[in-house]
């Protein structure tokens, strides 16, 4: 990963100029909707999540008071778009569980916490990973801390600018030393790799009109583009 960091500016600035600004995450005015909404999206589209998230306001669910006080089994019968129900029940549980016991049910509270100390308590709660937490802290509590996914993994990868092996915290490192401490800029950039991923850098790639094609290791060695 030697010498990544010009790279990884001069990525941003590509796919900002191809794409323009995303200004993602939906319903960042509520933190507490993209705690749930990170939770739900683990391994399953945002369209499936934005249905639960639609279904738990509609049923006035959608504070973690009532998340924490409402059956399992109700719950579960709204989450079930989103896939993994069960286990996503229990995680939204937990996380609304804590906030209640360690933090009174203050989510202004937990947020305010300093970056790497609200890092610790999410990753301490059942359910919530890197990405997950990173997610949380850039999103719902407006603190810089870089979203590795799995298309930033692919693109970085197909790029020929990582093996692909690296730890989650080997490329979130890489990110957050590259650019400028911002959460604005890690949060478009974040937003941007996540569009390209969908509309280009697909398990099948589109390479013949990728904006990136010119700087694509993978896509020279194709011979169908």
């Amino acid at each position: 990963m030697d010498g990544i960091d010009c790279n990884l500016r001069e990525l941003y600035q590509d796919l900002l100029r191809a794409y323009g600004r995303q200004d993602w995450w939906p319903g960042r005015e509520d933190p507490f909707e993209v705690i749930v909404g990170a939770v739900l999206t683990q391994r399953t589209t945002w369209t499936n999540a934005a249905r639960v998230i639609d279904a738990l306001r509609r049923a006035n669910l959608l504070t973690p008071e009532a998340i924490r006080q409402t059956e399992s089994r109700d719950l579960e019968i709204l989450i079930r778009p989103a896939g993994f129900y069960r286990a996503k029940t229990a995680k939204l549980k937990a996380f609304c569980t804590m906030l209640w016991r360690e933090h009174a049910g203050d989510l202004s509270r937990l947020l305010a916490l300093p970056l790497e100390d609200l890092r610790s308590v999410l990753l301490s709660v059942y359910g919530i990973g890197d990405e997950t937490a990173d997610a949380i802290l850039l999103y719902a509590a407006g603190k810089p801390s870089f979203v590795i996914d799995a298309y930033t993994r692919r693109v970085l990868t197909r790029l020929g600018w990582i093996e692909g092996r690296e730890s989650y915290q080997q490329l979130r490192t890489a990110f957050t030393q590259a650019l400028p401490t911002d959460v604005g800029t890690f949060a478009e950039y974040h937003a941007l790799i996540v569009h390209h991923g969908k509309s280009h850098c697909r398990s099948r790639p589109r390479c013949n009109t990728c904006p990136l094609l010119g700087m694509c290791e993978t896509a020279n060695y194709r011979e169908d583009v």
